[in-house]
């Protein structure tokens, strides 16, 4: 039985169990100990384990939280490696007065990093809403030469392809390795999430942070190096990519977006992708993010491309224009 239908099985049987977030910890980490216990003794490096168990556990926390049964399916795509899914929720619809204060205090928080400093992040009203609580928000380092970007980024994860046409107006800005928003692995959610939900209660605050640790130099499929585009009106369009290896087993990638979001299937250079526009993501400056994305095989690993803007005056076109022109 794979490791998704086994999740199923065990989340229609604990249903009715399985309402305190401890609770939800401990079979997070049973699974966890489960599936490594289970799985057949390999050579590969320890980070390549590391990757895996950080898509194990999204896919945990989103089948806990009954999103796999309580959702609209927007789209999949897939290859032998990686399977990408978005899926709509009610819950993830977030009131106004909300998505601004979460906004804000992200800002806020992250006005106190230092450059190439991160943060756990945990808010108690996404916990009441039975969302991933738990946010790791960067203050990326800027690599204003984007060919030093291009070196770095070969040396630490693959060689990436970079736009050759943008739209009018737009020019680069800088080269990241790390996403100002991005994902957390296993160990660092079980760690993070109890410790600052405690925090929260203890204090009777909604929003607790603790500084991250100081990055390792190993390389995991949660950093989403990208580069950085903007105008002259201070609108931005970043090209972020995520890299799985290819010696690691079947990724499940799942995200969940509010009953605002439309998507639709384009194609880029010849491959299947997905062009949506949620007009009330919790995150955006402007309450608005249009994302093209889609997979490309390259040297044995799955690259996991996607091209985001805030902006609702940059068109379904002018994405496209920059997708197709990446080389």
């Amino acid at each position: 039985m794979s490791i998704e239908n086994h999740l199923k099985t065990e989340l229609q049987h604990f249903a009715g169990t399985l309402h305190a977030p401890a609770q939800l910890d401990e079979r997070i980490g049973a699974f966890i100990r489960k599936h490594t216990r289970t799985s057949a003794p390999s050579s590969r490096p320890v980070k390549r384990q590391y990757a895996t168990r950080a898509a194990l556990i999204a896919a945990c926390i989103f089948l806990f939280s009954g999103i796999a049964y309580a959702s609209s399916l927007l789209y999949t795509m897939q290859t032998d490696k990686v399977r990408v899914e978005l899926t709509q929720q009610a819950a993830a619809s977030l009131p106004a007065s909300l998505s601004a204060e979460l906004t804000q205090s992200v800002r806020d928080i992250r006005s106190e990093l230092a450059s190439g400093e991160s943060a756990y992040v945990y808010s108690a009203e996404l916990e009441k809403r039975k969302l991933p609580a738990l946010l790791k928000i960067t203050a990326p380092a800027a690599y204003t030469d984007i060919e030093a970007w291009k070196t770095e980024t070969k040396r630490r994860f693959a060689p990436f392809k970079a736009p050759t046409a943008l739209p009018a107006g737009f020019a680069f800005v800088r080269g990241e390795l790390e996403a100002p928003v991005g994902g957390i692995d296993a160990a660092a959610y079980e760690q993070y999430h109890s410790l600052l939900r405690k925090k929260a209660l203890a204090g009777n605050r909604t929003i607790v942070w603790q500084k991250a640790p100081a990055a390792s130099a190993a390389v995991s499929p949660m950093d989403m190096p990208g580069l950085v585009y903007a105008n002259g009106e201070g609108e931005q369009i970043e090209v972020r990519y995520q890299v799985f290896p290819g010696d690691d087993a079947v990724t499940d990638i799942r995200t969940i977006t509010g009953e605002s979001t439309t998507a639709e299937k384009v194609s880029v250079s010849g491959k299947d992708g997905y062009y949506t526009l949620n007009r009330n993501h919790i995150l955006s400056e402007t309450g608005a993010m249009q994302s093209l994305v889609w997979l490309e095989a390259q040297d044995g690993s799955t690259i996991l491309y996607q091209v985001t803007t805030p902006s609702l005056n940059v068109s379904q076109d002018d994405l496209l224009r920059i997708a197709n022109s990446l080389q």
